[in-house]
């Protein structure tokens, strides 16, 4: 099944009852993010691929990484935004109680790295900046941090097996978000070698 938007063509392949929720918060928050990162629109639309199949989405994902963990449920490495269904995200323990709105939130989230993608392909080693963004620009929330107990040489080097890496980059994100011009968070983007020394 296929459906096209303005900016996105999003394709499932079950009937989802949540699909016009779905189109709605898209449509709603599409515009506030371009505007963020300073684009008019995306340089060509950006495809949705929703999972219902938890093994064939692990079976994809470990094409890009080298170790599937259980709380993955959203990704851009390949320049698309593929997620598991909520029926499937809800088989994990991460996510058992995660509900539609935050599931739309992480498609939101994925938007956002389409997003950064467009300002620049480099993000090694600044994962933690870029889920730092993601994660507030989409609207999640995060129970607050000590970011005192934060291991940032850990997060840089490998943010995805860092316990509480989502958390930090949210409390860190919601910090520089209050303190930091747009035009700096953007410059990180575009030149992410300054956060890297």
């Amino acid at each position: 099944m296929r459906k096209e938007l303005d900016n996105f063509v999003i394709e499932y392949d079950k009937e989802l009852t949540y699909m016009s929720d779905i189109i709605r918060t898209l449509e709603d928050k599409t515009g506030i993010i371009l505007e963020f990162f300073e684009l008019d629109k995306l340089s060509k639309k950006k495809l949705v691929k929703i999972f219902t199949d938890r093994e064939k989405f692990k079976e994809y994902i470990l094409n890009f990484v080298p170790e599937f963990k259980e709380w993955m449920c959203g990704h851009t490495y390949d320049g698309n935004i593929n997620l598991l269904s909520i029926e499937e995200a809800q088989k994990s323990e991460e996510h058992k109680d995660m509900t539609l709105e935050e599931f739309i939130e992480c498609i939101v989230h994925e938007f956002v790295h389409s997003c950064q993608q467009e300002l620049s392909k480099d993000g090694e080693a600044v994962g933690w900046y870029w889920e730092a963004l993601a994660t507030n620009l989409s609207g999640q929330y995060f129970d607050p941090v000590d970011l005192s107990q934060c291991d940032f040489n850990l997060i840089r080097k490998n943010f995805n097996n860092t316990q509480n890496a989502y958390q930090h980059a949210y409390a860190l994100g919601k910090y520089m978000l209050a303190n930091y011009s747009k035009e700096q968070l953007l410059e990180y983007i575009k030149n992410p070698s300054s956060l890297r020394s």
